[in-house]
């Protein structure tokens, strides 16, 4: 499969459709803009689940079902909800600049960023400059809030706004969002220091996007008792091609 090359069998992504190519006939599976995940790793995980599945014979119009349906694991470029016209993404699982790179990499949109936490001395020099002139504003909390603050200074980002809680981060990140814009919680730091783990910061998260729609309390209280039981479409295992190699565990739950 690929993403960036047109092969001669195989999957391929070819503008903003999927397409199977075998025997020379083309079977177009969907595009990127029917799909709830975001990011162009995400694109490369859906061929390798396309033909995965493909190959074991799963009919195409069940892949096509189960690739636009599926939606993102818990606090990884999760779509939360849109509140005013705003889309909220929880990627709490962004705990060190290069997962946060990922994170703001997949927006589409002008983007609030909600950034800091655990110092574990990490360098985010990369990370500002993965903005790409996506970032209106990037609200910073926590430990590293003041080196955040200074690389972007030195990268020439200047629209920085410091938070002393995360709860004053959202609030703030609600009051500069525009109708079309996203607000992204990716905060290349681990939790650590103002919450137990990153799932319970993506919790949070949601509990205060679930706040500004209006849910009423016990809503909320329900939707924080739940624990992440579904099964990501695909896991990533370092080591192999190319760095990294795809198991699709959907395919067993919904096809099998």
């Amino acid at each position: 499969f690929s993403r960036l090359e047109e092969l001669d069998e195989g999957i391929v992504l070819r503008g903003d459709t999927f397409i199977i190519k075998e025997d020379g006939k083309e079977l177009p599976v969907c595009t990127t803009s029917e799909i709830k995940l975001l990011g162009s790793h995400n694109h490369e995980n859906i061929l390798a689940a396309i033909g995965i599945t493909y190959y074991m014979g799963v009919p195409v119009e069940q892949i096509r079902d189960a690739v636009m349906k599926f939606t993102a694991v818990e606090h990884r470029i999760e779509y939360v909800d849109t509140v005013d016209g705003v889309d909220y993404y929880n990627d709490s699982k962004g705990t060190n600049p290069d997962a946060a790179i990922k994170g703001i990499s997949a927006m589409t949109k002008p983007t609030i960023l909600l950034g800091g936490g655990y110092d574990k001395k990490s360098a985010y020099d990369e990370w500002i400059n993965a903005f790409h002139g996506k970032v209106r504003y990037l609200i910073v909390m926590g430990a590293t809030a003041q080196a955040i603050a200074d690389t972007a200074k030195n990268h020439g980002f200047h629209n920085v706004i410091f938070a002393d809680t995360f709860e004053e981060a959202m609030n703030i990140a609600k009051e500069k969002a525009r109708p079309g814009d996203a607000v992204l919680l990716s905060p290349a730091c681990a939790s650590w220091g103002m919450f137990k783990n990153y799932e319970v910061r993506g919790k949070v998260f949601k509990e205060i996007v679930r706040k500004f729609k209006g849910c009423c309390a016990e809503e909320i209280l329900e939707e924080t008792k739940k624990t992440a039981t579904g099964h990501g479409l695909f896991h990533i295992i370092p080591g192999a091609f190319p760095g990294r190699i795809w198991s699709c565990n959907f395919i067993f739950h919904q096809f099998l």
